[in-house]
């Protein structure tokens, strides 16, 4: 009986395995007991060791019907670290680690993303404890866009802007005062705003070298022609500035000084000889283009791989003396579940090269997800923050992905809750939390002295010095971004607490005291923590409990291997015993037939004879088929024949291993009879 069970339990085991456990539309949202927040919900389709590495991932998920949005980041887990618990913020972009004047900084732009394809926002940076030090708009005049922040080497601020002005157009069949999306981008001095440079598409490039647009453009102010579209910006340690545009098939290298076009890199314009026979130079929207390794290499996204529409990661080696380049890597985007990042065109995505070697590729709007590479371009780690039916569709989406280390030691305390035996405990943004102590005491703003005016100094319930009242309960690991304790049942302090420790033991946080609604013995004494005795006490009834449920399995097991057949047949006897004086067909001629339609419910049509005419049936202590009363002349006076539906036991030596019946074929079975049994 229980191995057939058994049989089915493994394979819907089995079927699970091969189960895709990738969630789809709606994308879930995590949600917590202790904070309003949304988490961002991962599915790691990819993993090894190699990509742990301690880093923290850095991305600012967007798009209509996202729940989790905002600025966010993630551990090695997928967990939430941080995310901004104000409304305020608006659609986040760009969020990354900035280095300013040596301190950390946490980047991100925030504002209107909806300004036909640009955005009109301001720049935030927060400190490790994330409260915002610098707020950094544009000039008046113009949008302060969301495509690009950097601070540069010399603590400048970098970023895109864009404005609407005048432009001939005739020479792309436009009006002779047509109107352009110009793109700009501004340096300016952090603390002051003040602009220290200052840059303009369309003073330096002409309108036929960049991509045709498919109508006539930029007929009017409120539709201009987004001729240029700037997306990234870098400098070197020349102070010259790399850029990359989305419509333009080539990377620009500009004078730091007059902004002049030093050369070009890609495309029909290239300045360079390509010596992978096109696969360095041959890329289209390109993004996130930098300078590495002294800025004798460079990195950037393509939208679209030669052939295909695959996006990619390069890296190409740039000899400007003798204006050479090499592909040095590709990295292709993965796929996953037949679904690849691919181009629609887009505009967004990333490529960064982490400390250990590895490569880190987002896919903007072509993919919810990112992908960190190996040296050798072999894909070591996937993950999504979105389902592959949402690929293409910018929702979810995240401009761009980073990784990178980061100390968060918030300006606030932990958040605690406590519901039933259960509490829950988090704190938003602190990455140095390694464990969680639940302490508890008898009163919630502990006294030393039962006069006010006998109090000291460091006495007085607002000093906050309450230590020596609590006493630790249970200690338990930081889990994800909330921690989940289980109260022990002899707790019986009605005020409890928790309190941060970091990978030293070091206390660095504490939380709110909450009441817990404790079951408190009543004596002359008060409550005590729980001795050993008490301790072995419930460790006895937990041993004896385990020991009751294996007895009792094995009794079911016994009793289903060796009782369940006697059993079954004893109760089939009992029932025949007990109704046979209501068998209509005792009186009458036509035993069989009458029989087999009362009794339909306990006879097995057997499969095995082509006339499917034979009947089992069981024939312990039944009058009628008893061997002592199996002679004609005691059932049937005058017959001569006995009926056709009698059976007897098979031998108990038979091949099945257990009792048997001899099956006698009928002479009398017809088709109504059989339709009867089935």
């Amino acid at each position: 009986m229980w191995r057939p069970l058994l049989a089915i339990t493994a394979l819907l085991n089995l079927a699970g395995a091969f189960r895709v456990s990738e969630p789809t539309d709606p994308w879930p949202t995590e949600l917590y007991r202790t904070s309003s927040v949304f988490g961002t919900s991962t599915y790691s389709v990819r993993n090894s060791k190699a990509c742990k590495d301690g880093l923290y991932t850095f991305l600012s998920p967007r798009g209509e019907g996202v729940a989790a949005r905002g600025p966010t980041i993630l551990d090695q887990e997928g967990e939430l670290v941080w995310t901004t618990e104000t409304s305020t913020y608006g659609a986040a972009y760009n969020l990354d680690v900035q280095e300013y004047k040596g301190n950390q900084y946490l980047a991100f732009w925030e504002g209107d993303d909806k300004v036909d394809g640009h955005g009109d926002g301001t720049i935030h940076m927060l400190d490790q404890q994330y409260i915002e030090r610098y707020q950094i708009r544009g000039p008046s005049s113009a949008f302060t866009d969301w495509h690009e922040f950097q601070i540069t080497r010399n603590d400048t601020a970098l970023f895109t802007v864009h404005d609407v002005v005048s432009a001939d157009l005739r020479a792309v069949r436009g009006p002779e005062r047509g109107w352009i999306w110009d793109s700009r981008f501004v340096e300016v001095d952090i603390e002051t705003n003040k602009v220290l440079f200052q840059w303009r598409a369309s003073e330096h490039f002409n309108f036929t070298d960049v991509e045709k647009p498919s109508g006539s453009p930029g007929w009017s102010y409120g539709n201009p022609w987004d001729f240029f579209h700037l997306h990234s910006i870098d400098k070197d340690a020349k102070g010259n500035y790399l850029i990359s545009a989305l419509h333009t098939d080539y990377l620009t290298y500009l004078d730091g000084r007059t902004g002049e076009i030093i050369w070009r890199l890609g495309g029909n314009h290239t300045d360079f000889y390509d010596l992978s026979t096109g696969r360095a130079s041959t890329f289209a929207w390109p993004h996130d283009a930098r300078f590495h390794d002294d800025d004798k290499a460079i990195t950037l996204l393509d939208n679209t791989t030669p052939g295909d529409k695959v996006n990619r990661g390069l890296i190409i080696d740039v000899d400007q003396s003798s204006r050479n380049v090499s592909l040095r890597s590709e990295f292709r985007a993965f796929g996953h579940a037949g679904v690849t990042p691919e181009s629609q065109p887009q505009s967004d995505g990333s490529v960064q090269v982490l400390d250990n070697g590895h490569i880190l590729v987002s896919y903007g709007r072509n993919g919810a997800a990112w992908t960190e590479f190996s040296k050798m371009g072999v894909p070591m780690c996937h993950t999504q923050f979105g389902s592959i039916s949402s690929f293409g569709t910018g929702s979810p989406a995240s401009y761009r992905v980073r990784k990178h280390p980061w100390i968060g030691k918030p300006d606030t305390t932990p958040a605690f809750e406590i519901n039933g035996h259960e509490a829950a405990v988090s704190w938003n943004g602190a990455t140095e939390v390694r464990s969680w102590v639940l302490e508890g005491a008898r009163v919630a703003l502990p006294i030393h002295n039962t006069k006010p005016d006998e109090f000291e100094p460091d006495d007085h319930p607002s000093s906050g010095k309450t230590d020596y009242y609590f006493s630790a309960i249970t200690t338990v690991p930081k889990s994800g971004f909330e921690t989940i304790i289980h109260i022990p049942f002899h707790t019986n302090q009605p005020y409890l607490r928790v309190r941060a420790l970091d990978k030293e033991g070091q206390i660095i946080g504490t939380s709110a005291i909450l009441p817990f609604n404790a079951t408190i013995v009543h004596s002359n004494h008060p409550p005590q923590q729980s001795s050993d005795a008490e301790t072995d006490h419930f460790e006895v009834i937990f041993f004896a409990s385990c020991c009751a449920a294996i007895g009792l399995g094995a009794c079911i097991y016994f009793f289903g291997r060796r009782c369940w057949a006697i059993c079954l047949r004893s109760c089939r006897c009992v029932w025949l015993r007990r109704y046979r004086y209501l068998y209509p067909g005792h009186r009458d001629g036509d035993e069989e037939d009458n029989w087999e339609e009362y009794y339909g419910g306990l006879h097995i049509a057997s499969d095995t004879e082509s006339d499917d005419s034979d009947v089992e049936i069981s024939d312990l202590d039944n009058p009628r088929l008893s061997p002592a009363l199996l002679s004609p002349d005691l059932l049937y006076p005058g017959m001569s024949n006995r009926p056709s539906w009698q059976s007897s036991l098979a031998s108990p030596g038979s091949s099945t291993g257990r009792p048997g019946l001899v099956r006698t074929p009928s002479t009398h079975s017809n088709v109504s009879l059989r339709e009867k049994q089935h």
